[in-house]
């Protein structure tokens, strides 16, 4: 259980760092970043920032917001079988979290050169989830399925 409480700490800083990105993308103000925070400007302005109209900081928004809920409901589920598939579900988002993260990291360093560290916060945090996904995914596979005996007929 302390895998999805961490999970569920992961996201909600996640929330923090995506809605203070998404924020400061609409209001336009500066960011404030360790280190440069002109590189932080160059990265939030590049084209790469947007799929199409919408902010990247939007989907990371969201993002953190379904790892929230699905974790919930995996902590309330009512069955093993329930919490596996939302497991699957977490695991699922998180390994795709995780590559898109990756893609991002890629364009910072080898495209825009610049460094955004919020970004590398959230692909830091998204790391850490997909790990703790994947540990509760293998665990649950690894507890029995409860096993229900036929009834006999008189």
């Amino acid at each position: 259980m302390w895998r999805l409480w961490g999970i569920l700490v992961l996201a909600m800083i996640g929330l923090g760092v995506a809605g203070y990105l998404t924020y400061e993308k609409f209001a336009g103000g500066g960011l404030i970043c360790w280190g440069s925070s002109q590189e932080c400007e160059i990265v939030q302005n590049s084209p790469y920032s947007q799929i199409g109209p919408i902010p990247v900081a939007v989907l990371g928004l969201l993002g953190y917001l379904i790892f929230l809920v699905m974790t919930v409901l995996q902590i309330r589920a009512p069955s093993l079988e329930r919490r596996r598939t939302l497991a699957g579900l977490n695991f699922g988002l998180a390994l795709g979290a995780f590559l898109y993260s990756g893609y991002l990291t890629y364009l910072e360093l080898f495209v825009i050169y610049a460094i955004c560290t919020w970004c590398v916060i959230s692909a830091i945090l998204v790391t850490f989830i997909l790990v703790l996904a994947t540990w509760e995914l293998v665990a649950l596979t690894k507890e029995p399925q409860a096993v229900v005996e036929p009834v006999a007929d008189d």
